[in-house]
């Protein structure tokens, strides 16, 4: 039968920035080498399976030893070509797995051709993440030595010399009787030294007790199997794999070996790469979580469980997109190892925005799956604030030469304009509608020398009644044409705030204006005023279309505008001012609704001079 080779996998970890997570992928890479190094070396058997036995990855040794193609023996679960007389065998295996941590047995199987076989199957368990390292054995041949070398002497003699396998013949005694060449070289002294060896002599510390304890199973039973560690001469150690038989031949006894050291020292090094692995998954800042190829969670850390407000407990074995909780992720880095991309979502507990970075890594081990999440929702922040900065700043140069260049010729036009005022050659109509455009301009000239900070400004106490009133009376009669009614809620005490009068009062009226013009079906507009703890606190509650969810976070930007009216400076002169007084702009919109504008002022300012000039950030 001919059998097609696999070809060596290669497993791949996205890069990321953090040590933890270069740590952890140095961890994973070691993992992969130590497996691939064991399945691609191994002349034995090996597969990886889950608790449940579904096969996840099989060798091409496998392949050879059941007589299948790969792809088929996938489609099997461990202990499917056991054989009735075997399978009370397999299933108190499986029971003594979880116990001890290892088991092995011999037993016989039936191949999907009909052909019979025996192999001695070893199981450790949890060897890699949660899947159990099967090793399988082809002893058919052995177990056939073993019956031919006990049917006459003529036919031990002839195989004994040409065995691959170290063979010793010994008495009850253990005194070593002979040796074949294969077990000369195994223990390292020639064959006339071996014969005044005794078996124990090979034998250190409890290992003694643990061969006393396998000679008295043997005289029970008259064959037995495990793995001890031995001596050898010279002082090296060396884990054998080995079956003792009583012979049929006055008191000897009979045993093989076989060196199974390097595959047991990588099943050790699998096992601490392990702990380490366990280690950085569960300590990492970074949320971790591993898949399955279904996109179920095998294993979730607490940085993970923390990130989306999640319990372990209800999560585990659960698929992904039951978590998702909203999280718009965007895929924008794709390859044949992974992908990366960024998501968003709205924190149930804080109401905050969060923004994660996401990247899948395909197939840390076979048939699972890495996710590393990483909170950059501050990083985020600063990359946007740092990008407002700059555009205020750009925005601020050419507000100070724009106003400079209007306000000249602006100041000439009213000048005239107040001396056609009354006029009776002049229509006063038209000349009332020039002011009040005049007045539009003003306003947004005003609004430019806001952004570029070159005036000098004095803070000074000021009473906020008296200056909402003042805003609120002026844009009366906008609100009265526009069928709104504007409804005034104060405290019973006068409410004062040390800020620069002029600006604090450019930001209610933009803030003001703003809701009027929302509301194109008319209704009622809430002014709320109050002091609270060293505060003082502004909310304008309008009844209009509302802001989308998505849109609040732009509120602010350069030429960003909630109405078709306007120049979108408004609300970005408003922030400005307001974080320059040490305060903060928070909205709250539902559509359809309405939206409400809270501004928070500090009522006091520690300044040691009370002007001073506003300067860039």
């Amino acid at each position: 039968m001919e059998y097609k080779k696999e070809e060596k996998g290669a497993f791949s970890l996205i890069e990321d920035g953090s040590k933890e997570t270069s740590e952890l992928r140095s961890e994973l890479t070691e993992k992969n080498r130590k497996l691939q190094h064991i399945f691609n070396h191994s002349r034995d058997g090996m597969t990886l399976s889950n608790q449940k036995g579904t096969l996840i990855e099989v060798n091409q040794a496998c392949c050879e030893i059941f007589e299948l193609d790969k792809e088929t023996i996938k489609t099997k679960i461990i202990g499917y070509h056991v054989a009735p007389e075997g399978r009370e065998a397999f299933k108190q295996m499986r029971i003594d797995l979880q116990k001890k941590g290892y088991v092995v047995e011999k037993l016989p199987i039936i191949l999907m051709n009909g052909k019979r076989k025996v192999v001695e199957l070893s199981i450790t368990y949890q060897a890699y993440r949660d899947l159990n390292l099967s090793i399988i054995r082809d002893v058919t041949s052995e177990t056939d030595l073993f019956n031919k070398m006990m049917d006459n002497k003529e036919k031990l003699t002839s195989v004994f010399e040409c065995a691959l396998d170290g063979i010793l013949l010994w008495k009850e005694d253990r005194s070593i009787v002979d040796a074949n060449p294969a077990a000369c070289e195994l223990f390292n002294v020639s064959r006339e030294e071996i014969k005044s060896y005794n078996l124990f002599d090979f034998l250190e510390g409890t290992n003694i007790s643990i061969g006393k304890s396998f000679q008295k199973q043997l005289e029970e039973r008259g064959e037995i199997r495990g793995d001890i560690q031995f001596t050898m001469a010279g002082g090296n150690k060396k884990d054998l794999e080995f079956t003792s038989k009583k012979s049929i031949y006055g008191n000897l006894y009979m045993t093989i070996y076989r060196d199974i050291t390097e595959t047991k020292n990588m099943i050790v090094e699998l096992k601490e790469s392990e702990e380490r692995f366990r280690r950085l998954f569960e300590g990492a800042l970074d949320g971790m979580a591993i898949l399955s190829e279904e996109g179920r969670f095998v294993n979730i850390n607490r940085a993970c469980c923390r990130m989306f407000n999640i319990d372990y407990k209800s999560v585990i074995h659960s698929h992904y997109s039951e978590v998702e909780d909203n999280c718009e992720i965007i895929w924008n880095n794709s390859s044949e190892y992974g992908r990366s991309g960024e998501g968003k979502r709205v924190n149930p507990v804080t109401n905050q925005t969060q923004v994660f970075s996401f990247t899948l890594s395909y197939h840390i081990y076979p048939g699972h799956h890495l996710v590393i999440i990483r909170d950059v929702t501050e990083i985020k922040n600063a990359e946007e604030n740092l990008r407002r900065t700059e555009t205020s700043h750009v925005l601020g140069d050419l507000a100070a030469g724009v106003a400079h260049e209007i306000r000249n010729p602006l100041s000439t036009i009213k000048g005239f304009l107040q001396l056609l005022n009354g006029n009776d050659s002049v229509n006063q109509e038209l000349l009332k509608v020039v002011g009040v455009e005049m007045e539009q301009v003003e306003e947004i000239v005003n609004e430019f020398l806001l952004l570029s900070k070159r005036e000098f400004s004095s803070f000074e106490s000021v009473d906020m009644n008296t200056l909402l009133k003042e805003v609120i009376e002026r844009l009366s009669t906008r609100a009265v044409d526009a069928g709104i009614t504007i409804l005034e809620l104060y405290d019973d005490v006068d409410v004062s705030c040390v800020c620069i009068r002029s600006h604090i009062k450019q930001v209610l009226s933009n803030i003001i204006e703003n809701g009027i013009e929302s509301m194109s079906r008319g209704g009622t507009l809430r002014v709320k005023l109050s002091e609270k703890v060293s505060e003082v606190k502004i909310e304008v509650e309008d009844e209009g279309n509302g802001i989308p969810a998505h849109l609040i976070d732009r509120l602010g930007e350069p030429y960003y505008q909630t109405s078709e009216k306007g120049t979108g400076l408004g609300l970005m002169v408003s922030y400005k001012v307001v974080k320059e007084h040490g305060g903060h702009i928070g909205v709250s919109s539902k559509e359809g609704l309405g939206t409400i504008f809270q501004i928070t002022l500090p009522s006091h300012i520690d300044q040691n001079k009370n002007s001073i000039e506003m300067r860039r950030d």
